[in-house]
């Protein structure tokens, strides 16, 4: 009994590790561009963000609250990191909403889990990142 013991225990990693597989399932694409949409036909970022999967979008006008499915929160904070060409705007909707004109967005790009991890804790909650036309 003792040696069938020790054998179940040396063999069920091995077993284990042969029936797993290291293919993850494809992801959704989350990027909105200018050859998808005209961006200029929508008042605010919020109504581009409603059309991305994955991107849960509450409220209307200045209280808007969005939060993006797959990302886990630090703290109390669920709220994405928003990039504006680069650079980091914080995780306030209404300033970066205020900010842009939306006739001048080229693209949308939503990243969670790993893809966010380039913006460490403050990407945790996911990242927005808004290209701009130059």
């Amino acid at each position: 009994m003792k040696y069938l013991f020790v054998l179940l225990l040396f063999c069920l990693p091995i077993f284990i590790t042969q029936c797993s597989t290291t293919e993850r399932a494809p992801r959704e694409e989350k990027v909105v561009d200018d050859s998808d949409v005209d961006f200029s036909q929508y008042r605010d970022l919020a109504e581009v963000l409603r059309r991305i999967p994955g991107v849960h979008v509450r409220g209307a006008g200045e209280n808007v609250n969005i939060q993006i499915r797959g990302t886990s929160s630090f703290g109390s904070e669920t709220r994405p990191l928003y990039v504006v060409d680069g650079r980091a705007m914080g995780h306030s909707y209404t300033e970066v909403n205020r900010f842009l004109n939306m006739s001048e967005v080229s693209s949308i790009r939503v990243l969670t889990d790993s893809e966010a991890g380039a913006y460490g804790v403050r990407g945790a909650n996911g990242v927005i990142e808004i290209d701009l036309k130059r």
